[in-house]
């Protein structure tokens, strides 16, 4: 067994302000950092990353520092650092963001376990989406098709050295985005069995201010669709026509094709909307059947449709359509329990087909710290096609899930496949009074709770604010003034 466990690699440019936040992770792993070693390759950084490199390498033997021209993108100082690497297992870091402590002791130990080659520890996004669809649940000895892998295509995952070095895998150079598709793919189909982490936040992914993310930015689409063209020939190749490739080629289709002529596809340049539509659709045609796309949300199947045609003012005008981020309520009525009311609602999304596995919940998110309750509705219905539903809002539910009084911002979420999204929900204007002291009681007799439906004067987002009968006199007097700014 090689002296060292694991080699975490980490490519680096002019990260020196969480650079200290990433190595103390590391080195303070439960594994211990005599089975670590570091491999940080200091990209030609120009803020003093690399000295901030070479005081922790003084400090600890165990990470080594590597400095090199600035090489543009990621893929060459992790290209690097492999070829230096000793250790069994490789995990591939970011210098912006951090490990959970027991990350690689619990990473390590489900590869031995399981034999496997490959394994995913579940990624928290802090500030930024991170995959959710393959850490619903560990994973023991799985496979490409039953982890849901390709929908975390990252790097930031421990892959067993020996695999890379039988198989060559490397990243793509010069490359700003995806480039690690190119190496995680073929891992994935190369690996005797795949594990999932999925009850502990392994890696945090971060959201900093004023660090240039590659993934918020625009790549050259000759670039980018040429190395997803190579991914998708590696999909092809390694897999047999039919149902369990269209589960692989979804993911394809709908983040790095339709996901492209989002909201802000209206702001790119002419030239850059034309090579888009153009080579987005060639891989189309020749990689995603349109059988591929059903499960998808009706605003999808339209652009899809809309993309193999090359329409691209329609495509345009879909974009700015989606940027219509309300769901109203166009009809509500309440029951005669006075704990239940009766909705329609309606959303900006239009199709021409109905979507597939479609699925849809109130949520209340709590003002201030973002806690979650999911309200059952029941008797769904309505035309699914313009997403107009028809459904009934168990406010009791409120009485066992809402344990402290607070302000809840209300959405609804649909959910599609492996993507959901959440729209504030607009109660109709003759049920509020609008204007900041606008409030109005809406439910009473759920002991000992009162609820208030109100208005949010700044978003103008509706707003159930709960409050307990012990708390009254107190914590009416908060809500009403926060409510009234």
């Amino acid at each position: 067994m090689p002296e060292k466990w694991v080699s975490v690699i980490i490519p680096v440019y002019n990260a020196v302000d969480f650079l200290d936040e990433c190595l103390e992770s590391v080195v303070n792993q439960t594994i211990g950092i005599d089975r670590i070693e570091v491999v940080a390759v200091n990209d030609g950084s120009t803020d003093g990353s690399g000295e901030l490199l070479d005081s922790w390498a003084a400090r600890h033997p165990e990470i080594r520092v590597l400095h090199q021209e600035n090489s543009g993108a990621p893929g060459g100082p992790r290209n690097r650092a492999i070829d230096a690497a000793t250790g069994e297992f490789l995990f591939f870091a970011d210098p912006d963001d951090y490990l959970g402590t027991e990350a690689l002791e619990r990473l390590v130990g489900a590869a031995r376990r399981d034999e496997s080659d490959v394994v995913l520890g579940r990624i928290r996004g802090v500030g930024r989406t991170a995959a959710a669809g393959p850490f619903k649940q560990n994973v023991e000895r799985g496979d490409i098709y039953s982890t849901k892998a390709v929908w975390s295509l990252t790097a930031h995952k421990l892959f067993r050295r020996s695999l890379v070095a039988e198989h060559g895998l490397r990243f793509a150079e010069g490359v700003r985005l995806a480039e690690e598709q190119i190496f995680i793919v073929p891992a994935y189909f190369a690996a005797r069995a795949i594990s999932v982490v999925a009850d502990y936040d392994c890696y945090y992914l971060m959201m900093r201010d004023g660090f240039p993310h590659l993934t918020q930015q625009g790549p050259d689409p000759e670039v980018f669709y040429a190395g997803i063209r190579k991914v998708l020939e590696t999909v092809v190749e390694k897999t047999e026509p039919g149902a369990r490739r269209n589960s692989l080629l979804l993911r394809w289709g709908q983040v790095e094709i339709l996901g492209k002529f989002g909201r802000n596809f209206p702001r790119w340049p002419e030239d850059q909307q034309k090579a888009y539509v153009r080579l987005a659709s060639e891989l189309l045609e020749d990689f995603i059947p349109e059988e591929v796309l059903t499960p998808l949300s009706p605003l999808d199947q339209t652009r899809g449709q809309l993309l193999r045609g090359g329409q691209l003012d329609e495509l345009i005008a879909l974009a700015r359509f989606e940027q219509s981020d309300w769901a109203d309520i166009t009809e509500m009525a309440w029951l005669p329990d006075n704990r239940r009311f009766t909705t329609t609602l309606r959303t900006r999304l239009r199709a021409t087909s109905r979507p597939g596995k479609l699925e849809h919940h109130f949520v209340l998110q709590r003002v201030g710290d973002g806690h979650e309750v999911v309200v059952p509705t029941t008797n769904p219905g309505g035309d699914e096609s313009a997403l107009t539903f028809r459904t009934v809002f168990d406010v009791a539910h409120l009485g066992t899930e809402v344990r402290r009084p607070g302000a809840w911002k209300i959405l609804l979420r649909l959910s599609y496949g492996e993507r959901s999204e959440d729209f504030p929900v607009r109660f109709p204007g003759t049920k509020i009074p609008a204007g900041a002291g606008g409030r109005r009681r809406f439910v009473s007799g759920l002991r000992p709770m009162l609820v208030w439906l109100s208005r949010d004067p700044e978003s103008q987002a509706e707003l159930i604010v709960t409050n307990w009968r012990g708390l009254a006199g107190m914590v009416k007097r908060k809500v009403r003034k926060r409510l009234s700014r």
